[in-house]
């Protein structure tokens, strides 16, 4: 469990996304929801820039535990089981319905962002700083899916993020090097891309990706 003194555990990060495709042979749903609360906090730790994301995060974080603490929750264990029976139930075709794998979907395109950020990351060094490599994986990802207007926003904001050291200063603990994140961070970058490419294959294979 994720420790309440740490503002983000990206060890405990790595074990429930990794928990995402190892617990069952589908992909698990509690440990989709466990991993993104804990994104939120790493979202909140890069300060208003992120805000625009967080805000999304939680309020789809809520959509899909109401979901999955419903009385058809057993329907949401998996992001499988949640496809085919939002799909039996003709959920996809009712514009008004708001479906959890509609929800999810939001969540999906955040992870790949995400995860592209964080490998870039990886591959600064201590003092190289953090808006360029944010801005291009913004753009590329996230970005495509939102108004200009916001997107304007969000690039001129991102000028305002940290060095690499000094975002590792705001998520570590006191007891932590700057090692042990280099050597954590791909690991957890490899989980977050096992998490979306899987995701990806069910999207495309039920026509999801293209919902409004």
């Amino acid at each position: 469990m994720s420790s309440p003194e740490k503002k983000f555990d990206l060890q405990y990060l790595h074990v429930q996304l990794s928990a995402v495709y190892e617990k069952t042979h589908k992909l698990d749903m509690d440990s989709y929801i466990k991993a993104y609360n804990e994104f939120n906090k790493f979202f909140g730790l890069m300060g208003t820039v992120f805000g625009f994301v967080s805000s999304d995060v939680t309020s789809k974080l809520e959509i899909l535990q109401t979901f999955r603490q419903g009385s058809n929750g057993h329907h949401f264990q998996t992001i499988e089981d949640m496809i085919i029976h939002e799909e039996n139930e003709n959920k996809f075709s009712d514009s008004k319905y708001i479906s959890a794998s509609r929800t999810l979907l939001r969540l999906h395109r955040a992870l790949l962002f995400i995860a592209l950020f964080l490998e870039e990351l990886f591959q600064l060094k201590s003092e190289d700083k953090l808006s360029s490599a944010c801005q291009k994986t913004y753009s590329s990802t996230l970005g495509q899916y939102h108004p200009w207007i916001i997107q304007k926003a969000a690039i001129m904001a991102m000028y305002a993020l940290p060095t690499k050291q000094g975002l590792l200063h705001r998520i570590k603990s006191p007891d932590e090097t700057e090692e042990h994140y280099n050597e954590l961070l791909p690991k957890a970058v490899d989980a977050m891309k096992e998490v979306y490419n899987r995701t990806q294959k069910l999207y495309q294979e039920h026509n999801i990706l293209e919902l409004p």
